[in-house]
């Protein structure tokens, strides 16, 4: 009973005191909301560029301030793994291989040189080169290459066909019951860390400093198979009521619009490598508009990276992406570990297109509000595509204007004193594909 009432006690005092508590899609703090390889899938001896989207708060905003902002800048350390990272005693990602191991391994398969696996980069932005052949990478998944053993390293596994120590994607219908040595893999994780001291370390909580994130590439293991593109978004738009402070109602509807124009007509604007490190204005895009200044793509107002679409607070907004729905690609080989499986493990259904899924963050107020969007939405175009038509055979309109669309309910200045808030929206495909997009409301006090 008393250990009932402690917890009682703690949730009043973190739960119900504070109506921010657990809201993940609520930007208070520094954070690494999302990292992007450009391309997804780099081919044997090509390199891709990772940037990451790293959310600090500005300066401007009343208890976000810096105590001594500008003494230190925004400082980045790269490294990647060719196993998933471990935790050690003192709660570090390690990579279980070392240099000296990984240069033996390279050595004994003939891959190459490989990118340095610690701090191979301290920049904002790193290139990381994949030096393994896909035949290669294929044979690890399966088990026929002891590759750490080929190191001198003990594994206490089977050189050949019977487990792997690799992580690996599995094309649609098999399993994890699979037998390795049976698998056709179709693409090789390899684990990307990235370790952020942000500029104002005092923002963040008490032992969060730094951050840390881990990310997934997806390197390809056949010759054969298209690789993977990253989502395209061209950014936000507040599409009801109208940034002109005439509300038609506390509960605005959606302006109707052309689902055809605003799909056919996307813009070119694709902030998917802008860094919001240091509260920094995002790069702004050809789709920039000015107040009041309708897009000719999408019926509303693009928020740009000055806040130069007004709107009121202490309503829901409605807001729309700017993304094609050909950002959901059609597979030439169906499926991955995400397909449909019902208790017994039978394969209930075959994605043929890649899984969308969005994640919004916003400085101020919350999403979702009457049923409508939340912090997370998806997409998922005709499970089985019974038309086999490509790409647009399982577009469904409805259901990918409901992904990309959501409420936005705006706060009380009581709650939020700060006159602009930034919206982030990260979307993720199925296959380790990553972009977002951003844009800043100003937000007025209602008459």
């Amino acid at each position: 009973m008393r250990k009932n009432l402690l917890l009682a006690s703690v949730l009043a005092l973190f739960g119900c005191g504070n109506r921010n508590f657990n809201r993940p899609d609520l930007l208070t703090e520094p954070r690494i909301l999302a990292i992007q390889a450009e391309p997804p899938q780099p081919t044997v001896g090509t390199s891709t560029t990772l940037r990451a989207l790293v959310y600090q708060p500005p300066v401007t905003n009343d208890g976000g301030a810096c105590p001594d902002p500008g003494t230190a800048p925004t400082t980045y350390a790269w490294s990647w793994c060719l196993l998933p990272y471990v935790l050690d005693t003192n709660n570090n990602y390690v990579c279980p291989i070392n240099q000296a191991s990984m240069d033996q391994v390279l050595a004994a398969l003939g891959a190459g040189t490989a990118t340095p696996l610690d701090d191979f980069s301290t920049d904002e932005t790193a290139n990381l080169t994949n030096p393994f052949p896909a035949a290669l990478l294929h044979g690890l998944c399966r088990g026929d290459i002891g590759l750490l053993s080929a190191a001198g390293a003990p594994t206490n596994r089977p050189d050949s066909g019977q487990s792997s120590p690799f992580q690996c994607d599995r094309p649609s219908g098999e399993n994890t019951s699979t037998p390795v040595a049976q698998t056709d893999p179709i693409g090789f994780q390899i684990t990307i860390k990235l370790v952020v001291t942000p500029s104002c370390p005092a923002l963040l909580p008490a032992g969060f400093s730094p951050l840390t994130a881990l990310f997934t590439v997806h390197l390809p293991t056949q010759d054969a198979l298209p690789g993977n593109l990253n989502p395209v978004m061209n950014g936000i738009f507040v599409t009801s009521p109208l940034p002109d402070g005439i509300v038609p109602s506390y509960d605005a509807a959606p302006i109707p619009q052309d689902d055809a124009a605003a799909l056919d007509g996307a813009t070119t604007d694709d902030d998917g490598g802008t860094s919001l490190a240091d509260g920094a204005a995002g790069t702004a895009g050809p789709a920039e508009v000015d107040a009041g200044v309708p897009s000719t793509s999408i019926t509303g107002w693009e928020l740009d990276d000055r806040g130069s679409v007004p709107i009121q607070r202490q309503q829901h907004v409605s807001i729309q992406l700017d993304v094609p729905p050909t950002s959901s690609e059609f597979l030439v080989q169906p499926g991955m570990l995400d397909d449909e499986y019902n208790s017994n493990g039978d394969l209930l259904g075959t994605m043929r297109f890649e899984r969308l899924s969005f994640a919004w963050f916003a400085e101020a107020g919350d999403f979702g509000s009457d049923g409508q969007g939340g912090r997370r939405t998806g997409y998922l175009p005709d499970l089985n595509d019974p038309s086999g038509a490509g790409p647009d055979g399982g577009v469904d309109t409805t259901l990918f204007q409901q992904a990309i669309s959501n409420t936005w309910t705006l706060p009380f200045a009581s709650d939020y004193p700060p006159k602009t808030s930034r919206i982030i929206v990260v979307v993720r495909d199925s296959r380790g594909g990553v972009a977002w997009t951003s844009g800043v409301a100003t937000l007025e006090d209602k008459p």
